[in-house]
């Protein structure tokens, strides 16, 4: 990694290299759009997509017959000079730049989504390292097969695809989805190029070529921008293009570019070591931006599991996803922005808290209620209050927190004393009704309560709430508890009973490993030792201990996972292995997946683009390696 220089006032940004393989694709964007996929091999952009309230999850533009929606490219002499062979590196963490150097030209492409616009633009540059002078072509295609609505999968929409120049902005292109109107649109902007159009019958789908000629002198170089940007309809997507166009007039896109990275920069920690550094901070700003942005209809601030078609339930709420997740990772970052988040969480979203998983507008999705989801907003408000002191958010959301703290309740159950779970945390049905990992973190939820009443001045349910947060560990340590387990060197947790009957085995997200860090036992308790051990011995099933990179899942998730990393990264005794598994996968270029294989350290490919967990992850990062800020 390049060090910070200073410019002219302005830091450089930092470079960071990447080794990347021919099938990844790098991610990018702002608080508007999203840009998921740039293929590694040749700098196209696959899709993009924006957040829409009245769709309750995203809209993303595909190209024509499996093409990319945008791909860049040169011509040198009218003959194509292919983009291969390309060298990645992300400028603060987080925006892409390729090079390459081939017959004496240099090519460099980049995408940049600056904050605040509802746009983003593609810098495509070439200078001329050869002793004579060269006719170069910069160039951009761009096309419109379908429009994809994105909740979990994509379902591709009914209507008329349209492609027309940009009303009063030139040169430029809109690309229109209509139905009874306009329903949708986005537009290229390309100061200094021409455009040639095809529209069907003649084109199978609506698409531009938007392209400028050069000659190059020896020493030369040229650059050619191209602002993609979003809107409702075909006048608001072309001014926001001309917005961000206006931009790169007046500044320059160095200047545009060294802001972007500049609002990066505010944002990212440091651990001292690079390698960390990297990975934290890449998923810190993931998490940042691809489990939360604003919607295009509405302009609110949004919460999803991830806005990246490639994790396969993108686009949905999930009160564990962005709470006990997400949430730590942006507190390490940006703790105004964390304000913002929960209240998102604690306003639209929190009629419903508790169940499965939600659309944006806190519609419910997929019913079933979950003990773990139940309770992470309380979670996420104390730690929030704790790191920030802002005692005036908790008055603000008084009437939240009494109906959080109800909904708990409702889940009594006399008999043991515990709180029961509908479905647990990996989303699936368990018949036995009291979970260990949920019921501690109810404990938490409980003590939490007690600060945040006491923060209210209430003496009565804040005396009340650390009572009850006492019986729940009593009752926990007595029916949770199990003996005879084969192999087992005493009493160990189990992860779900019903007074009498137990199961053993993990389920992160919802590990038993996550116990120390909640504070329900110490980490050299002998009772999370032997159920350590246990979960780390052949005799658990899933434990994968004979495997190189194997750590503890779960009858869902075959491999190890990536909560698992975090949570034992945090604790003493694993803290070494964990680091060792963690920095020895590729992850998805860089990104958290679900979890790996254990036994070459490959990504899940189902689970890739994983916002939430991404900041899941980065925080445990943070929590053991992060230095104070200055």
């Amino acid at each position: 990694m390049l060090p910070i220089l200073a410019s002219a006032g302005v830091q450089e940004p930092r470079r960071l290299a990447l080794a990347l393989r021919p099938d990844d694709v790098l991610a990018t964007g702002n608080e508007w759009i999203a840009l998921p996929e740039i293929r590694a091999s040749d700098g196209a952009l696959v899709s993009f997509n924006a957040l829409f309230m009245r769709e309750r999850g995203l809209l993303q533009p595909n190209g024509e017959a499996g093409r990319p929606v945008l791909e860049p490219y040169v011509q040198v002499g009218g003959k194509k000079h292919t983009l291969d062979a390309l060298s990645w590196s992300l400028l603060e963490y987080w925006i892409p730049q390729a090079r390459q150097e081939r017959d004496g030209l240099e090519v460099t492409l980049t995408y940049c989504a600056p904050p605040g616009h509802r746009a983003a633009f593609l810098r495509l540059t070439v200078a001329n390292h050869r002793a004579e002078a060269v006719s170069t072509t910069l160039g951009l295609r761009s096309s419109f097969g379908s429009l994809a609505r994105v909740t979990y999968v994509p379902v591709l929409l009914r209507g008329e695809r349209l492609l027309a120049p940009t009303p009063w902005v030139d040169p430029g292109e809109v690309y229109s989805y209509v139905t009874y109107d306009t329903r949708f649109a986005w537009a290229i902007v390309h100061p200094g190029s021409k455009a040639t159009l095809g529209m069907p019958p003649v084109v199978v789908a609506p698409q531009a070529d938007a392209a400028r000629t050069v000659v190059l002198q020896p020493g030369e170089s040229a650059e050619s921008l191209f602002v993609l940007s979003v809107g409702l309809e075909e006048f608001s997507a072309a001014h926001s293009a001309r917005a961000l166009r206006e931009e790169l007039e007046r500044a320059g896109s160095d200047a545009v570019i060294a802001r972007a990275a500049a609002w990066c920069r505010a944002r990212t920690r440091t651990t001292g070591r690079d390698d960390l550094d990297a990975l934290m901070n890449r998923n810190l700003l993931f998490t940042t931006l691809y489990a939360w942005g604003r919607t295009l209809d509405t302009e609110q601030l949004v919460g999803v599991t991830s806005r990246s078609p490639r994790y396969y339930v993108s686009a949905a709420y999930w009160d564990r996803d962005a709470m006990l997740w997400s949430f730590p990772g942006i507190l390490d970052s940006d703790p105004q922005f964390a304000r913002q988040v929960l209240e998102y969480a604690l306003g639209i979203q929190s009629r419903n808290a508790g169940t499965h998983s939600r659309f944006i507008d806190g519609v419910v999705l997929e019913d079933g209620f979950q003990l773990d989801e139940a309770v992470a907003p309380i979670v996420a408000l104390a730690s929030y209050v704790r790191a920030t002191n802002d005692g005036r958010f908790v008055e603000r959301y008084r009437d939240a927190v009494d109906a959080l703290r109800d909904r708990l309740l409702g889940r009594f159950d006399p008999a043991t004393g515990m709180y029961s779970s509908l479905q647990d945390s990996q989303d699936e049905f368990q018949k036995l009704p009291f979970l260990t990992y949920d019921n501690a973190l109810a404990w938490r939820a409980l003590r939490d309560l007690g600060e945040l009443y006491e923060r209210l001045r209430e003496v009565g349910p804040a005396r009340e709430m650390r009572e009850r947060a006492t019986a729940l560990r009593a009752a926990i340590l007595r029916y949770a508890v199990v003996s005879g387990v084969p192999g087992a060197s005493g009493p160990i947790l189990g992860s779900a009973t019903d007074g009498e009957q137990h199961v053993t085995t993990d389920i992160p997200p919802g590990s038993l490993l996550k116990l120390p860090s909640l504070g329900f036992l110490a980490e050299d308790d002998p009772l999370f030792s032997r159920t350590f051990e246990w979960l780390h011995s052949g005799h658990y099933k899933y434990s994968y201990s004979d495997r190189r990179y194997g750590l503890p899942g779960s009858y869902r998730l075959p491999f190890t996972t990536s909560w698992t990393i975090a949570d034992e990264l945090v604790l003493k005794r694993s803290h070494d292995r964990a680091a060792e598994v963690l920095l020895a996968s590729p992850w998805d270029a860089g990104i958290i997946a679900e979890g790996i294989d254990p036994d070459t350290a490959l990504p899940d490919r189902a689970g890739r683009a994983f916002a939430t967990a991404a900041g899941y992850v980065a925080h445990a990062i943070c929590a053991t390696a992060c230095l104070p800020r200055r």
